[in-house]
Parts: structure tokens; C-alpha cells; sequence
């Protein structure tokens, strides 16, 4: 990708959206973000005017803990100061000092780009998040909610979106769309796999008690990764859609009017030629296709980290739990600070161990005598012709399509046509017979055809004893393909 077609952040962000979250009272921002937030997007319909601004942010300064800690540092921020023309707060009381901090607070919010206040007839100034700022806060929301995706969810959207039906009638919406969801789908999926591997490597150097363990595996691991990591190997198990979804992009690649849809949808919505547009739909299909042929391996990566960490947790806990009892508990406690460079200083003596005691218990290792190949006894000569011909009628279809119409052929006896129900039917096997001279007879390359007659408003059905059968003729082809007729 060329630097032109790097998208370009602060050509439509501004350069200091992101000052007062990095700035010291960053959680007093955040927070006063999310309210306004929840306001505007996540409640009934409601306008926030700037009055009502305030006093959110004035009730963030009430309850939060850092104004009740550093109250002195946040009235003399300079940056918050200059906001409010430097007034002079020293005399006021407490009502005024805060009321006044938190409307800098919310000015120093928008003058940074989050939000503009906006007049309205009869209401006033209202407020308005601009799009950008709407898109990264709902984003950061997520990240701090530490939402996890339904991987079943992405799989059901592509599988939907790329069903014959609904490509063909809008080629270039189904195949945006579907490409947004398999990035969306494959991004979590590189996300949990390198959670798994965050996890492992905090359990090895950070948790020290077994009760940290139990803590990491059951709580942290399991609501992080176990119960995602459970769905995408159960329902949530994308192979079930990933044929369907191979074979779908497979057709659509051969489907050219489809693909001339999808490339004026492009060229409109991009604002593109048409030869550029094709460009791009011929790269998402190649990208969709990629991403599901190498699904596997990334698959695979999870299994094998989630079953390293299992591994790791569960000799760690064994190690911690039983490292006063077990020598391997004990050198592994001494492979571990020498690991982090906490080792006593320790001196190690070696000797060789001789003559020992009538007593002792070692018993020298025996050498095994050697393996010596002998020759393979060969079974004795078997007669091919006769085993083929005492196999053969066992494996022979009994109601096959050929042995099926040299049946019906001698019910025909030369005519044109007969009732079906001039077939043998004394038993089970008569009864299967005729279910597949039936369906045989539905089949356009068969010598001969089932025509069912009608009753009123549906078919007819005939009764031989205990067995019910569709009342039909059977008619023979002729080599043109057309029926008999008499």
C-alpha cells in the first residue's frame, strides 16, 4: 500500500481530540465523556442542552475521588484557567468553585473537537457529538465495558449475506458488507489468540501463590477467554458455515452479471472509474476467499495456546502446592529465581557414587537383548474367482436403478404402460421395492415414468392390506426421451 492510500487520520480528526485523556485528570474527562454519551445515543430520545452539560460534569466533580484528592491542582490548571478567562476563585465558596470548574471542563472538551453546541429555536444551544468523536467514543465504550463478539454471529451475517438471493438482488451491498464482517470476525479471532498468549505469559511471571492461579484461571481467564474460546468450539464452530461460504464465493466469481452489478454499485459508491472498481471487487472476493481458506491455521494457534496455558496453570498450581514436599517442586523453585535472578548464592558438590553397600537398593540397568527379524509367515493361496463370486450378491444393491427398471420392463410386458399397483407387494421387501419404483420414476434418465392420479384437490392413494402406495401408471420412454403413447 502506497503512502497516498494510507488513510489519514488528522486530515479529518483534530490533533488535540485526545489532549484531555492524556492529560492528569483524564478520568474526570472520561467520565464526563460517557455520560454525555449514554445521553445522546444509549437512552430514550433526549437532548442534552449546555445548562444540563454542566451539571453532569459538576456531578462527576462531586463524586469523584481525584477532585476530593488533588482539588488544589485541578483549580490551578492553566489549561483549565485560560478556558475561563483566569477569574479569580480564591473567596468563592464551594458551590461556585465547582460549578465553574466544571463548565471548563466541558468548554475545554469541546474546544478539543469532541462536541459543538449547536443553536435551536426554542430549545437553545443544544449539544452534538461530530461523527468521528461518536464512532471512537462507542468504540472506547466497548473497550472499557470489555464486551467480548459472538464469533456465531459473524459466521450467520457473512453466510446470510452471500446467500444467492440476496447477492443477486444487491451485489455490491452483499459483498461490502460481507468483507467488513469477515475482517471484523478475523480481527477478534487474532485478538483472542493473542489474549491466550497474554494470559500465559502473566501466569509465569507474575502469579506467585496458588490461590493467584485459581484466581487467573477461574475468574480472569474464564470470562476473558474460556467462555469465548467454548463457543467458538461449540456453537459458535465456524466450520460449519466455512464450505458453505467457500463454494458461495466460488459461484459468485463465475456469476459475471452479478459481478457487473457489484462493479457499478463501486464505481457510484467510491466515486471511481469502472475499471477500478472492478479492481476493487475482484480483490474482496480474493480477500474473502483467503480469509476462509486460512482459517484453519488460525484455529489451530488458538487450540494450541489455550492448551499451553491449561498446561502452564495446571503445573504451576502443582509446583506451588506441593514445592516443600517434591524434589521436582524444590529444583524448579531454584530454576525459577535463577530465571528472574534471585538466586541464593549456593555451592554444589558432585560425587561419584562406588562401592556401595550390599544394602542399597540400585539395581544396574540390564542390557535388553537385541530384536532378531524373522521371516512372515504368508497366508496360504486363496482362489480369487471363488471369493469374488461368493462376495459378489452380498454386495450387490438389491433395489438398484438397473435391477429397479428390469422389473418394472417385465410388469410392461410390451405394453405401453401399467398400474402400479400390478406390482408384487406380499411383504417388507416388496413394499421397499415399490417406494423406489416410485422415485425412480420421478427421474428423468429413467427408461420409464410414474404419472400419480389425482383425486379431487390432491392424489389418490391405494391400500394393498396393511401397505398405502400412490395410485399411478407406469409408463415406458421411448429412446427420444418421450412417453409412450398408445
Amino acid at each position: 500500500m502506497s503512502t497516498a492510500e494510507l488513510p489519514q487520520l488528522f486530515g479529518l480528526v483534530p490533533t488535540g481530540l485526545f489532549g484531555p485523556l492524556a492529560s492528569g485528570q483524564s478520568p474526570l474527562y472520561w467520565e464526563i465523556l460517557v455520560r454525555l454519551y449514554q445521553h445522546e445515543f444509549e437512552r430514550e430520545p433526549f437532548i442534552v442542552v449546555r445548562p444540563l452539560a454542566a451539571e453532569i460534569a459538576e456531578e462527576v466533580l462531586r463524586t469523584s475521588r481525584i477532585w476530593l484528592e488533588r482539588r488544589e491542582e485541578i483549580i490551578a490548571d492553566e489549561t483549565l484557567v485560560e478556558l475561563d478567562g483566569g477569574e479569580e476563585q480564591a473567596t468563592a465558596d464551594e458551590g461556585v468553585i465547582v460549578r465553574a470548574t466544571a463548565r471548563r471542563l466541558v468548554t475545554r472538551l469541546e474546544r478539543s473537537g469532541w462536541f459543538r453546541f449547536e443553536y435551536r429555536s426554542g430549545v437553545g444551544q443544544v449539544l452534538s457529538f461530530y461523527p468521528y468523536a461518536a464512532r471512537i467514543l462507542e468504540t472506547l465504550v466497548r473497550v472499557a465495558r470489555d464486551e467480548q463478539p459472538v464469533f456465531q454471529g459473524y459466521a450467520h451475517t457473512i453466510a446470510s449475506i452471500l446467500k444467492p438471493e440476496v447477492f443477486i438482488a444487491k451485489p455490491g451491498v452483499s459483498l461490502s458488507e460481507a468483507k467488513r464482517h469477515v475482517l471484523d470476525m478475523v480481527r477478534e479471532l487474532k485478538i483472542l489468540d493473542r489474549n491466550i498468549f497474554s494470559f500465559t505469559q502473566k501466569l509465569l511471571e507474575e502469579v506467585s501463590t496458588a490461590a493467584g492461579v485459581l484466581q487467573e484461571g477461574i475468574d480472569h481467564y474464564r470470562q476473558a477467554i474460556q467462555a469465548n474460546y467454548h463457543r467458538l468450539k461449540t456453537v459458535d464452530n465456524l466450520f460449519k458455515w466455512r464450505a458453505e461460504i467457500l463454494l458461495r464465493l466460488e459461484i459468485m466469481e463465475r456469476d459475471t452479471v452479478s459481478l457487473d452489478g457489484a462493479t457499478r454499485w463501486y464505481a457510484e459508491q467510491l466515486g471511481v472509474d469502472k475499471e477500478t472498481a472492478a479492481r476493487r471487487v475482484r480483490d474482496d472476493l480474493y480477500l474473502l476467499r483467503r480469509q476462509f481458506e486460512t482459517l484453519p491455521g488460525l484455529i489451530d494457534d488458538i487450540d494450541t495456546r489455550n492448551a499451553r496455558y491449561s498446561g502452564v496453570a495446571l503445573r504451576k498450581i502443582m509446583y506451588l502446592l506441593r514445592q516443600d514436599k517434591r524434589i521436582e517442586g524444590q529444583l524448579q523453585l531454584l530454576i525459577d529465581r535463577m530465571a528472574k535472578d534471585e538466586a541464593p548464592e549456593m555451592e554444589f558438590d558432585v560425587y561419584r557414587c562406588a562401592l556401595l553397600a550390599d544394602g542399597f537398593l540400585y539395581n544396574p540397568v540390564r542390557r535388553r537383548p537385541r530384536a532378531v527379524s524373522r521371516k512372515l509367515d504368508r497366508p496360504p493361496q486363496q482362489d480369487v474367482a471363488q471369493i469374488r463370486q461368493r462376495v459378489a450378491p452380498s454386495l450387490r444393491r438389491a433395489f438398484s436403478k438397473v435391477r429397479v427398471e428390469e422389473y418394472v420392463e417385465r410388469l410392461l410386458a410390451g405394453k405401453g404402460s401399467v398400474s402400479i399397483k400390478e406390482a408384487d407387494l406380499a411383504g417388507d421387501e416388496d413394499y421397499v421395492r415399490l417406494i423406489y419404483i416410485a422415485a425412480y420414476g420421478f427421474d428423468p434418465r429413467s427408461k420409464y415414468t410414474f404419472e400419480r392420479m389425482k383425486d379431487g384437490g390432491g392424489f389418490r392413494i391405494e391400500r394393498k392390506g396393511i401397505y398405502g402406495f400412490p395410485a399411478g401408471d407406469l409408463k415406458r420412454k421411448r429412446k427420444g426421451g418421450r412417453d409412450w403413447t398408445s
